[in-house]
């Protein structure tokens, strides 16, 4: 096969394009799997894990907006979501029966808005191989995601789009994507990745912050409500434990499901570095302390604890 097979072949058979058929597949066996748990037990620990993290976030809104911090019955682990995260989820929350026909959406949504932004990417980064290990880590994040019904996805698709639009010199509506994106407070960290990139300058800074600040108003306030979040933040799991102090805590902000947006921060770090063998040796020790790192907090902080425990 000569060149111009090969590139006729990839413009017909684009590599995201097997990446959104994966999703898919994630997708459907994840459903077909929730079914078949109505009325089979398969595993004791599948029955209790599979879409937790969506039947906490329906209990923590029935708590209401002014006792959003408090603790709710289904998990030990208090809620620590951006004040704001309420009315984001608030559409799903008055569904009928919204653990029942909620969650089937809320599986939609995902895949959905995962696929806008595969999609979407190979028009905004242009590098195969950053490309590639972008896909790899939203299949991994995707997939954890989808198993626990988490939030992840929505952190991908907006700050993905505040690079777009920043991209487009829409810098406010880049700002105010942002600024949703962060009531998982783990998306700051697209900021000093930006400025790292040289992606925007420091005066940049001001179209994001302004709508930050806006927007945490009422924590300023009701300085009792921000300091219950902040409580909430370092909140030490007994139960998950790793080999550092912090483990714990730092379970809450790099848990393997935010791979979708930490593989986004990657790319848009790598897309923007000029020379060539510096990128190549920046993506081998990124992506290696990455794995190392993950496979530590999963192994070690998570699945040993829990079992032992």
């Amino acid at each position: 096969m000569n060149n111009q097979d090969t590139i006729n072949e990839e413009e017909k058979y684009p590599i995201h394009l097997y990446f959104i058929y994966f999703f898919i597949i994630i997708t459907l066996i994840l459903i077909i799997l929730r079914i078949l748990l109505y009325f089979f037990v398969i595993s004791e620990w599948i029955q209790d894990t599979k879409d937790i993290d969506f039947y906490i976030l329906i209990e923590g809104m029935d708590n209401g907006l002014v006792d959003f911090y408090n603790t709710i019955g289904i998990t030990h682990w208090p809620p620590y979501y951006l004040y704001f995260w309420y009315f984001i989820f608030y559409p799903i929350y008055i569904i009928p029966y919204n653990t029942i026909i909620g969650i089937y959406i809320w599986d939609v949504f995902r895949l959905v808005l995962t696929i806008i932004v595969i999609k979407e990417s190979p028009k905004v980064f242009k590098n195969k191989k950053d490309l590639l290990i972008f896909y790899l880590m939203c299949i991994i994040g995707f997939s954890i995601d989808a198993y626990y019904n988490n939030v992840n996805f929505l952190i991908l698709f907006l700050l993905f789009y505040s690079y777009v639009y920043f991209e487009r010199d829409k810098k406010w509506i880049a700002g105010i994507l942002f600024t949703l994106a962060t009531f998982k407070i783990t998306a700051l960290l697209f900021l000093p990745v930006l400025l790292i990139a040289r992606k925007i300058k420091w005066k940049d800074l001001l179209y994001y912050l302004v709508p930050f600040f806006i927007i945490c108003i009422p924590y300023i306030i009701f300085p009792n409500y921000f300091l219950q979040m902040f409580h909430n933040w370092f909140y030490s799991d007994e139960e998950i434990q790793g080999l550092l102090i912090l483990d714990s805590i730092m379970w809450k902000a790099l848990q393997p499901s935010h791979l979708m947006f930490i593989g986004l921060l990657l790319l848009i770090f790598l897309e923007n570095l000029k020379n060539e063998d510096r990128k190549n040796l920046y993506r081998i020790i990124i992506v290696s302390i990455i794995s190392i790192y993950y496979i530590y907090l999963t192994t070690i902080v998570f699945i040993i604890p829990v079992v032992l425990g």
